[in-house]
């Protein structure tokens, strides 16, 4: 009876289109009220679930994808990728690809790394006569890879909220992250050949030098980044700290570009998304302790093992499952919300919780260029002029790509786990 009541409270409120936070907290609010709790409960644990080191990780590698950007880092990291894959048929738009996972190993959201190099490459696209529906479907779909490639403000969640080596889950996205980008550029490829655009001429072996001597601050981020995780001289939460101080030197000494002037509106910037974040975390976590007061993850997880024992349609059925709910959900709550209830689920079946947590990110990446509130749609249909629904057609192939890679990463776990064990 208790859970039917939190759960008919959750989607009422989620219906009547109040911000989502207040929908997911006021559920166990009013359930307590119902309960005979005392609703400080609810209070303490949104304020408490706040105070846990990992999530510090948060408006710290908000606050360096900021500084990146304001930089110059986008910008040269994009000429980079110009001078090496230029010259292939439709590079303008393989490049932009491979921008976005470079732009992913430093900033960890993906929102950021579209608008970065949406802002960049649309333009480049549309002046080269590249339709401006591709060109804005191609962004949407590469800025996904942002919370794919490592760092990524989705896994510092996870962790939070499984208890997974943050560090391991950093090293996990690598593999992944690399296949979702070799398949959107196979696909951008693929797309402009068909479609004849334009071949960019190559730009020349002293210019390819020299564009990536002026990058080589910007590409090392990643390694600086990554590299103090592996080598244990910091811990996944300290080295979003060492992306803001590395931001800072690359873009006040070395590129010259970053201001004290931006230093205000970048921390502005970084408050207010942090604080949208930290509300949805707290709220989350008191949905998650009345659904454990009802013991309904117990209750789910003998439901779904009594239909089958089978973790290949179990893995299935979490797939579509999680696929339909990215579309009107952001992946946050998504990921809060999930995440407690389906994870007993797999790892009574023998599922590692690391390759789940990637199965669960690779997934609701999905939802992020996905109608009808993808963030990266938005964007990239915002940047090059056309509407959300005709961005959503061109996006189709990428979609369609995306969940094929999903599938692999989903049935064949070394993907997501040879790297970490090989590190150790």
């Amino acid at each position: 009876m208790g859970i039917a009541i939190l759960w008919g409270l959750f989607f009422l409120l989620t219906a009547t289109g109040i911000p989502l936070a207040f929908g997911i907290g006021l559920s166990p609010l009013l359930y307590t009220l119902w309960a005979g709790i005392p609703p400080t409960v609810v209070f303490q644990s949104i304020v408490s679930v706040n105070e846990s080191f990992t999530l510090l990780a948060l408006p710290f590698f908000i606050l360096a994808g900021e500084l990146m950007v304001a930089g110059g880092m986008g910008r040269r990291i994009a000429a980079f990728a110009f001078a090496v894959m230029g010259w292939l048929p439709g590079g303008l738009a393989v490049i932009t690809v491979l921008t976005c996972m470079i732009v992913s190993g430093m900033s960890g959201s993906a929102a950021a790394d579209a608008a970065a190099v949406g802002s960049v490459m649309i333009p480049a696209m549309k002046e080269k006569g590249y339709d401006p529906r591709y060109a804005a479907a191609v962004v949407a779909a590469a800025g996904t890879i942002g919370v794919i490639i490592p760092p990524s403000i989705p896994m510092v969640l996870y962790a939070f909220v499984s208890g997974v080596s943050l560090a391991d889950l950093f090293i996990a996205g690598i593999v992944p992250g690399i296949l979702v980008g070799i398949a959107l550029m196979i696909c951008a490829y693929v797309i402009a050949v068909r479609r004849g655009y334009p071949i960019e001429r190559y730009v020349g072996t002293r210019q390819l030098l020299r564009t990536t001597a002026e990058c080589l601050p910007a590409l090392l981020a990643p390694v600086v980044v990554l590299g103090g995780i592996i080598t244990g001289v910091v811990t996944a939460t300290e080295s979003a700290v060492v992306a803001v101080v590395y931001a800072c030197v690359v873009g006040f000494w070395i590129y010259g570009e970053l201001k004290l002037s931006h230093i205000p509106a970048a921390l502005v910037r970084t408050g207010e998304v942090t604080a949208v974040m930290m509300l949805i975390i707290g709220a989350g976590d008191a949905l998650s302790w009345a659904l454990t007061v009802e013991n309904f993850a117990t209750v789910f997880a003998q439901w779904i093992v009594s239909f089958t024992r089978d973790l290949t349609v179990v893995l299935i059925l979490i797939n579509i499952f999680l696929l339909l709910l990215g579309l009107p959900m952001p992946l946050a709550p998504s990921l809060l919300l999930t995440v407690p209830i389906l994870l007993p689920v797999v790892t009574q079946l023998g599922m590692d919780p690391l390759h789940f947590g990637m199965v669960v990110i690779c997934n609701l990446a999905i939802g992020i260029a996905s109608p009808p509130v993808g963030n990266t749609l938005f964007i990239a249909a915002k940047l090059s002029r056309v509407s959300v629904e005709e961005t959503s057609r061109a996006l189709v192939p990428f979609l369609a790509i995306n969940v094929i890679v999903l599938m692999l990463i989903t049935y064949y776990p070394p993907f997501s786990l040879w790297l970490p064990r090989i590190l150790g």
